[in-house]
């Protein structure tokens, strides 16, 4: 039978992180899924630890994040797509409410708050983002937004598929979000939350970090979207984001 549930993690140099991801997605009270990592060419031991765990591991030399996550849904066989990152820790319950929570029908998506360790700043600071994105899922169409997140993002794998995918943008998971809300049914739920690792935080310092990620504003006012400060400013973020991820 195919898993019902498929986790799609890309991947470039993560050994020092999946293992955490790993481990908690084999503790999961919901057993029933498959596990698929994208590796973007690793040279270090991600791709050994992700076979040692029993996932299935296309290896897709110089493919970017969201390219990633596509060839990773497409490989899938569950009926609920997962995508996540390799520094998040699943709670043990979170599969097992996914499950519940896609057993009403109309469900297209879902996405829960981003939760940070080891440093306060940072959980103030997602703890302000985590309650924006709440209270804007709240809202009634057409002001209703769904901003997700690369972090965790799940979605029913014909919703992903009328939406084409991610685009290559870096705010791909935003754009997917805003169309999965005009496809049907999608809910922010603040009990689905994952736990995540701060070091972009870390190493970008508050100021840079909040300034390299002033692009999700563009997922709660679209209007942003078409102004040249903001299409300046994912062009410079998304160079930072390649840059950071080739250097891991």
């Amino acid at each position: 039978m195919s898993p019902k549930i498929s986790v799609i993690v890309p991947t470039l140099n993560e050994e020092k992180s999946i293992r955490s991801l790993l481990d908690s997605l084999e503790k999961q009270s919901q057993r029933d899924c498959e596990i698929i990592v994208v590796d973007g060419g690793s040279t270090d031991r991600t791709a050994s630890i992700a076979w040692n765990y029993h996932s299935r591991v296309a290896i897709a030399e110089g493919t970017a994040e969201f390219p990633s996550r596509n060839i990773g849904a497409k490989m899938a066989e569950g009926e609920i797509l997962i995508f996540t990152c390799a520094d998040v820790v699943f709670p043990r319950e979170l599969l097992a409410k996914i499950d519940r929570s896609f057993a009403d029908q109309e469900l297209l998506a879902l996405t829960g708050p981003d939760v940070p360790v080891d440093s306060v700043l940072a959980q103030i600071e997602y703890g302000i983002y985590n309650l924006m994105r709440f209270v804007f899922s709240s809202f009634p169409k057409p002001n209703k937004r769904f901003s997700t997140s690369t972090n965790f993002l799940a979605v029913r794998r014909t919703a992903f598929e009328k939406t084409g995918g991610f685009v290559s943008d870096i705010n791909g998971d935003g754009m997917l979000g805003k169309q999965l809300s005009e496809l049907g049914k999608v809910k922010f739920s603040n009990t689905a939350m994952v736990v995540i690792s701060p070091r972009r935080f870390f190493k970008m310092g508050f100021f840079r970090f909040n300034l390299h990620y002033l692009y999700v504003l563009e997922n709660f006012f679209p209007f942003l979207s078409k102004t040249s400060f903001l299409r300046n400013l994912k062009t410079k973020s998304g160079s930072v984001h390649r840059h950071m991820r080739m250097e891991k």
